[in-house]
């Protein structure tokens, strides 16, 4: 217990002063702190109130990833590094303008309409009130255009607002009464307005605008969210906030639905290609091998030839699988040079068919082709959504570097050796077709006519197999992303406003404006506050505080002798005995360094409870510029110190009688043109030493010391100067300015005492220095305070 008592000591001394101090104000503030709390809580209340709510919406996609793909390396500068599975792929995808503006293309918004209400503006998707036809012309987007229903045939345009017309800010204003179903056209506007079924509310006030598609598509990116569940996972979640659910609920559906078929499109792209190709070779095949089947017939017809010998069959058979082998070699020979000199030229290996699709049966090649379409394919969709610098695609464009490298040298030795066999295939058929050529000139031509009959059908079969092949492989694809939770009016979350935490938020920035202007008011106040104030700023003594005067008369003291204000002056009467020298008269002189710090009304009272005390006590008007002393004691002003300073009165006329009995007073006498010179003249020196001895307190009431020098003049006869300074109301630098008059020997003597302290409920430090018993009497209302000092003495 001694321990706390201790630690409750130390902050006492030190700190806690200045931070009991700060509370008390912030106490004593405590209605408009409670206003102010109140004021922010119905604020955040109407906010939430009529503020424009805002809802989420979500959908999740699944991502079919190829475990080969991500689990697939690649080299880069060296290295061996992991590839990343593709499914940050698909989320960029997602992102990326090209998607989430067809997405837009498709939901064709081009016009968006609104109902206008007290504080904001409600959004009328799928409810709108008339239906908008866009006419050739210009329309200028996102200027709201309003209207109002005049009658059953007509209604009411009117726009007022600036837009961007061309590149250039225009003001655009006009009124005018309009037809529904006839054209509507002026400079900025083209469109018609018919009605719908659905009555509408003549009384509500409506307006649309024309959307910007592409600034539509940019705000949407920015409040879409899409995100992976897991680290590993393969499920993606898009999310959308928007204040019509419904528009939410569209877009992201019909998102997914754009990025679907973007996927597929991208698989068929192979399959298109090759069905496109081989109807192509198909066009030119079927014509020549009608032309060679009907050429055999007629040939057989006019030479009534039914058919070939023995050895003709056979040579004919030979040249027919001669000629299917040098034509396959010259088509392998035709795609390895087409390949590679187009291994570099983007736009044309995406466009290139399989090397099965030519009868090239080397898998090397086929998964060297394969691979390096599909990264083709694959870097384009990744530009869509990255910049030239990111990771993903400088490794992409390394492995299809290494991928070109490895194709080119396979190419450039199969070229080699397609070359070699080629030239065997035509030796081989030049010695086929000597041995032809030894035949009858008829079977020679109907063998030429045959075996080009047979080469042609047999590649037409070929061409038809591979087409059927092709077209089963497109039919068969599927997208790699499958919806598995679309976007739902059921699932929607309202996310705005949240009501609960606006109105804690507006309690707090209630409560907390006045603390801040409090705080600011503090930190920029440069008036003194508190005793402690003046004590830490100067080595001076601090002969205590004078309560804050709620009474009207001007010597309270005599009147209220039981009040809080007489005991500050109790108190100071007795902390003054200790500056004083031990001498028969005791001459104080008051000051202050600025008027309005009360250094009269100090005077007065000072000299009034030292009277009081059976003293007898004389007060002198020294302040000949501002008089007042004379008003605190109602008495006459015509004669004082300024006429004795001239000589002109003696100082047996002066000195005048008070009500208030020991205590006579000099008045300052009528206002003299040159009150310092007065002053210096001697004459009042002369006074105070006359009057030594008759009285044993003589207190001076002094001019500010900051405007003139006569408090100076007259201070350096005084055995003490008492400094006032007025709390709240003195700067802190007139403590520095009082410091200097001490530290230079100025004035002798020299102490302080601080004015109106005002004392409230809570008390501080300043108010117990007022007695020294604990107790604290005040007239008025001595129930409560009396009880509650009592009770901390007996403590």
């Amino acid at each position: 217990m001694k321990y706390v008592d201790d630690v409750m000591d130390y902050f006492d001394k030190k700190d806690g002063p200045d931070v009991k101090e700060f509370l008390y104000r912030l106490l004593s503030q405590w209605k408009l702190f409670a206003v102010c709390g109140v004021m922010g809580i119905l604020l955040a209340y109407f906010i939430s109130k009529y503020s424009t709510p805002v809802y989420m919406m979500r959908s999740s996609l699944l991502i079919h990833v190829d475990a080969e793909e991500t689990n697939a390396q690649s080299m880069f500068d060296g290295y061996r590094i992991q590839e990343k599975g593709n499914i940050q792929n698909h989320l960029e995808i997602l992102k990326s303008y090209t998607i989430n503006r067809k997405a837009m293309r498709n939901l064709a918004w081009n016009q968006s309409w609104y109902k206008k209400q007290l504080f904001s503006n409600k959004g009328l998707y799928r409810k709108e009130p008339f239906e908008v036809q866009q006419l050739d012309g210009d329309n200028i987007c996102d200027l709201p255009i309003s209207i109002v229903q005049v009658d059953a045939q007509t209604y009411r345009i009117k726009v007022d607002g600036k837009a961007d017309y061309k590149g250039d800010e225009v003001h655009v204003k006009f009124e005018e009464t309009v037809f529904f179903d006839r054209p509507f056209k002026n400079k900025y506007f083209h469109f018609l307005i018919k009605q719908k079924e659905t009555g509408i509310d003549k009384h509500e006030n409506y307006y649309f605008v024309f959307n910007d598609l592409d600034v539509l598509t940019l705000k949407y990116m920015e409040s879409m969210t899409i995100s992976v569940a897991e680290k590993k996972a393969e499920l993606i979640h898009l999310r959308i906030d928007d204040s019509e659910p419904e528009r939410g609920v569209d877009y992201l559906n019909e998102l997914n639905w754009v990025y679907i078929q973007f996927g597929l499109i991208e698989k068929n792209k192979k399959s298109e290609s090759t069905v496109r190709f081989i109807d192509s070779q198909l066009e030119g095949i079927v014509d020549s091998l009608q032309m060679a089947g009907q050429s055999v017939t007629n040939f057989r017809s006019r030479n009534r030839i039914v058919d070939l010998g023995q050895e003709a069959g056979v040579i004919v058979a030979k040249v027919e699988e001669l000629e299917n082998q040098l034509s396959r070699a010259q088509i392998s020979l035709d795609y390895y040079k087409n390949l590679l000199r187009n291994l570099d030229d983007v736009n044309q290996m995406k466009q290139v068919i399989a090397p099965s699709i030519t009868g090239i049966t080397d898998p090397s090649l086929d998964a060297l082709v394969a691979k390096l379409t599909d990264l083709y394919g694959k870097r384009e969709v990744l530009s869509y959504s990255v910049q030239d610098k990111n990771p993903s695609l400088l490794i992409m464009n390394k492995e299809i570097q290494l991928i070109q490298q490895s194709l080119e040298e396979n190419l450039q030795s199969m070229v080699a050796n397609s070359r070699i066999e080629v030239q065997s295939l035509s030796a081989r058929m030049e010695t086929v077709r000597e041995q032809l050529a030894r035949m009858p000139k008829h079977e020679q031509k109907l063998v030429s006519m045959k075996r080009n009959f047979d080469l042609n059908n047999e590649l037409y079969t070929f061409l038809l197999k591979k087409r059927a092949e092709a077209a089963i492989a497109k039919a068969s694809n599927v997208s790699d992303s499958q919806i598995i939770d679309p976007a739902r009016l059921a699932t929607i979350v309202k996310t705005k406003p949240k009501t609960a935490i606006n109105l804690l938020i507006g309690m707090f920035l209630g409560v907390g404006l006045p603390f801040l202007i409090i705080i600011l008011k503090e930190f920029f106040n440069d008036n003194i506050q508190n005793k402690e104030e003046v004590m830490k700023k100067t080595q001076l003594p601090m002969l205590g505080t004078i309560a804050h005067n709620k009474y009207s008369e001007a010597v309270p003291v005599f009147y209220h002798p039981r009040s809080a204000i007489s005991e500050s002056f109790r108190s100071l009467r007795t902390n003054l005995s200790y500056v004083l020298p031990n001498t028969s008269t005791k001459i104080v002189g008051i000051h202050s360094t600025i008027p309005e710090e009360g250094k009269s009304f100090a005077t007065v009272n000072l000299a009034t409870i030292v009277a009081m005390n059976n003293k007898k006590v004389l007060v002198i008007g020294a302040d000949l510029r501002k008089p007042k002393i004379e008003i605190a004691f109602d008495l006459d002003n015509t004669l004082g110190l300024s006429t004795y300073l001239i000589n002109h009165s003696k100082s047996s006329e002066i000195i005048q009688t008070t009500y208030i009995k020991n205590l006579h007073c000099v008045t300052s006498g009528p206002v003299p043109p040159n009150p310092a010179e007065l002053l210096e003249n001697g004459r009042f020196e002369k006074f105070l030493e006359e009057m030594n001895g008759k009285y044993d307190y003589i207190f001076i009431d002094n001019a500010p010391l900051s405007m003139v020098t006569d408090g100076i003049i007259t201070g350096k006869s005084m055995d003490a100067n008492l400094f006032v300074l007025r709390q709240g109301f003195s700067h802190r630098g007139q403590i520095d300015f009082v410091n200097q008059l001490a530290a230079k020997g100025t004035l002798s003597n020299v102490s302080l005492v601080l004015n109106d302290v005002v004392m409230n409920g809570y008390q501080s430090n300043s108010l117990r220095s007022l007695s020294g018993n604990g107790y604290y009497y005040e007239d008025s209302s001595p129930g409560i305070v009396r009880r509650f000092w009592e009770k901390l003495s007996s403590n």
